[in-house]
């Protein structure tokens, strides 16, 4: 068994792999440059954050979308299913912690929580688990099934996510026959190593997705592009989770570039944006915002260019942008200033190049005492 210590005063450091050869930043440049998405290339990768020091990967995932320019130009695309890439991520490694993403609303409960236990058993204890409740039409119609409320989602999510959680600790046969799932029995061996239960997160922005993250999750997945409107999340998190009695940490989404002279890595940033795709973009707002009605409001209240550079040009997520003292100065500042925990970091120019220019920021944050090298911790959360 191995049991998750934290200590809220260290900064927990995720990778936010590739889900496609852009992600938040849809720049056709940035997907020419990208390495192709094959076996050597994705595992090289996680082996490369492993060396580097990142305490986990985190692997976000949907079913369906309005994506046919976006998977033209490979913005989001392809998509591996993050389970069965987080098995092969986790037989490739040592040490760093995956977290993959599982659909509530489209799965049953024994489903995730046996392919969840073996994924966990299987590597002695580094899975996470990021817990969707799906937000598309599409991704309802695939399964042959009616699209439900967003709230209602969250309802179901909470018997769901009730149920798992038993599967995985109770020895003796469960017998539930509730609003949404009925299940009896028990699954068999093995089960989750980590104790008392693998790691839980969500990025529920809505009230109902906060209230989800207060009651079940241990960190709550963000978007926020400043310290202040991290600290909103840590208020908002912190009244509810006062109520629930639970610790649950924030973890904001961020953006890196990190180059060893002053204004290199503005200067890249700045080509990248040149080559922004505005159809992709459209598309992918589309899905993130629910429809494509809701991103032509969003495009017609701010106008295209604007629109395509708040969305699809990272604009949405903290922006580390720099120097690796500049970088680490910036981190450095969020972990004092907010209720961060974790900090999952995206390379919008991914390759094991890319990742190794983030090691002098830890050092910079290990002198800062904020950070220290996962094998420190046990490789802990």
């Amino acid at each position: 068994m191995k049991p998750r210590a934290e200590d809220p005063s260290k900064l927990s450091l995720g990778y936010f792999f590739p889900s496609g050869k852009t992600n938040f930043l849809y720049s056709d440049e940035a997907a020419r440059r990208a390495p192709a998405m094959t076996k050597a290339n994705l595992v090289e990768l996680g082996r490369a954050a492993e060396r580097v020091g990142f305490d986990s990967l985190f692997i976000a995932d949907n079913w369906s979308g309005h994506q046919r320019a976006a998977e033209e130009f490979g913005h989001q695309s392809p998509a591996y299913h993050a389970p069965l890439l987080a098995m092969a991520l986790l037989a490739t490694t040592e040490h760093i912690g995956v977290i993959s993403t599982f659909h509530t609303t489209h799965h049953k409960p024994a489903h995730v929580a046996r392919m969840g236990a073996t994924l966990d058993a299987f590597s002695e204890g580094r899975w996470g688990w990021n817990v969707v409740t799906g937000f598309s039409a599409d991704e309802a119609a695939l399964f042959g099934e009616g699209f439900v409320e967003h709230d209602q989602r969250y309802v179901m999510a909470a018997e769901f996510v009730e149920i798992v959680l038993r599967l995985w600790t109770e020895q003796e046969p469960i017998d539930v026959d509730g609003d949404y799932y009925r299940v009896t029995g028990r699954i068999k061996a093995p089960r989750p190593a980590q104790q008392p239960h693998p790691l839980l997160v969500s990025a529920g922005a809505s009230p109902a997705g906060a209230e989800f993250a207060a009651s079940f999750c241990d960190q709550l997945v963000t978007l926020a592009n400043t310290e202040e409107l991290v600290r909103q999340v840590d208020s908002r998190l912190a009244a509810l989770t006062e109520k629930t009695q639970r610790v649950v940490g924030t973890c904001p989404f961020s953006m890196a570039i990190v180059r060893d002279r002053d204004g290199e890595a503005e200067a890249e940033y700045a080509r990248l944006l040149e080559s922004l795709n505005v159809e992709a973009t459209k598309e992918i707002a589309a899905d993130v915002l629910g429809s494509i009605e809701s991103s032509r409001s969003m495009y017609a209240k701010m106008g295209e260019d604007e629109a395509t550079r708040a969305f699809g040009g990272a604009g949405s997520v903290l922006q580390l942008i720099g120097t690796p003292e500049q970088v680490a100065e910036k981190i450095i500042s969020l972990k004092r200033n907010t209720a961060t925990t974790n900090l999952l970091v995206n390379f919008p120019l991914w390759s094991p190049q890319e990742l190794a220019s983030f090691a002098p920021v830890l050092e910079h944050l290990r002198e800062a005492g904020i950070w220290s090298p996962p094998e420190d911790r046990k490789w802990s959360w």
